[in-house]
């Protein structure tokens, strides 16, 4: 199955919550199962024309996306995975955001 990458052309992001190590059920942060690099959460502000909203983007980066709150950014490689859950006859269902690493905008104009 093909990889869903995401055109981010048309839509601007900004740090809505400082990156956080994204944590097991244990409380230790998990790791890629490809590249064995360390994954990292930080909720991003999307804004396109029309329309905002809040994704949760999993960063799969060997350091912590060294961004902060309210600073514009560009996901790198945003890939979008449907998934579906049915546990206990309770079917739940969403899309799940990831990327290689978040590049900072340049602010100054």
């Amino acid at each position: 199955m093909g990889r869903l990458l995401l055109d981010t052309s048309r839509v601007s992001y900004e740090v809505s919550v400082n990156p956080v190590p994204k944590l097991d059920q244990n409380g230790q942060q998990k790791f890629d199962r490809e590249t064995k690099n360390p994954m990292w959460t930080v909720h991003l502000y999307a804004l396109s024309e029309g329309s905002a909203e809040v994704i949760n983007v999993t960063v799969v980066n060997p350091v912590m996306p060294p961004v902060t709150v309210r600073q514009p950014v560009v996901p790198v490689d945003l890939e979008a995975l449907p998934w579906v859950n049915d546990r206990d006859g309770k079917v739940r269902s969403g899309v799940a955001f990831r990327a290689s690493a978040l590049t900072a905008m340049d602010t100054a104009a």
